[in-house]
Formats: C-alpha cells, structure tokens, sequence
C-alpha cells in the first residue's frame, strides 16, 4: 500500500539500496512490552489526552433560518408543512 501511494518501496534499504524482508510480526501486547521494556523505549506512564479543542458555532453563515431548523423544534409542537 505504501509503494502503491507513495510510490517507494518501503523494503529497500536506505543505506544500500539492497531489498528488505520482513522476517516475524509480532502481535501480542505482552510480548511487544516486553520487547520495548528490554530496549529501553517503554514509557509505562500514559500521557494524558489533548485537551478538548475550543470549537465555536458560527450560525450566521448557516442558510437555514434557526426557527426553521428541525432540531431546534420543539417536539411537542407539531410541524406546519403548508408554510
């Protein structure tokens, strides 16, 4: 998919040029923390998530009228579909 997209090849090594082969996948969380344990790369802290951004509603580029928009309607009233 990478070479498809990107047209690179991505088993090509970069310092020779020579071709790459995948020899294992490794799939388990426990061995994958073990692994990354051993060589120093596991952060066992999570990081706290991104604070929610500040998004803001800009109604006035809407082209619908905010009386006319079905979900600010209140339920319990019914729809007049002749205006």
């Amino acid at each position: 998919m990478i070479q498809k997209i990107y047209e690179v090849d991505p088993l090509t090594c970069p310092k020779c040029n020579g071709a790459m082969r995948i020899p294992a996948f490794v799939e388990y969380q426990n061995v994958i923390r073990k692994i990354l344990h051993h060589l120093g790369l596991w952060k066992p802290t999570p990081r706290a998530p991104p604070p929610p951004p500040d998004i803001a509603l800009d109604t006035s580029l809407s082209q619908v009228p905010a009386w006319e928009d079905d979900l600010n309607q209140n339920p319990g009233l019914p729809i007049d579909w002749c205006a």
